[in-house]
């Protein structure tokens, strides 16, 4: 003899088939949430990228990836081919010494006489922060889309 219990009772039979549903309504709901949400981010920061040679500026971009619950958004530099130093100009630099090493002798590194190494005093400067202040600015709009896009989900849970 035996008393079996199990999780077939038939209210929880049905919030299984509900949670079936959820990574079509998350698509559903998230993903154009986050896409704009990403697109207004993009226009918001890019025209605060400092420009000098254009290299960062023409390589900034935006994507979103993932489905459901892997769904993600980038606003940036993501790409191995981007710039890397403007995480640099983001972040500020402190005082530094460079050390050159050494040009070895060839007519290639010729121009009038080699370098024997030397060291650069470079001075640092200030974080520019322009990411950081793009994103702050968004935040609230960004938070409140997912919040509408949850209630969403959850009328639509409750209506199957």
């Amino acid at each position: 003899m035996s008393i079996k219990i199990d999780l077939t009772a038939s209210d929880v039979d049905k919030q299984m088939e509900v949670l079936k549903h959820f990574p079509d309504l998350a698509e559903k709901h998230y993903r154009p949430v986050v896409k704009r949400d990403v697109d207004a981010l993009r226009a918001r920061i890019q025209p605060e990228i400092p420009i000098r040679s254009g290299k960062a500026a023409s390589t900034f971009g935006s994507k979103v990836t993932g489905r459901a619950f892997s769904l993600k958004g980038q606003v940036g530099w993501y790409d191995s081919g981007d710039p890397w130093y403007i995480n640099v100009v983001e972040h500020g630099a402190v005082a530094h010494d460079i050390n050159v090493k050494p040009k070895q002798a060839s007519v290639l590194a010729w121009n009038g006489n080699f370098s024997m190494g030397h060291r650069i005093s470079h001075p640092g400067f200030s974080a520019r922060g322009f990411m950081a202040a793009g994103y702050s600015a968004m935040q609230p709009v960004i938070e409140n889309d997912l919040a509408m896009a949850n209630e969403r989900i959850i009328a639509d849970l409750a209506a199957i």
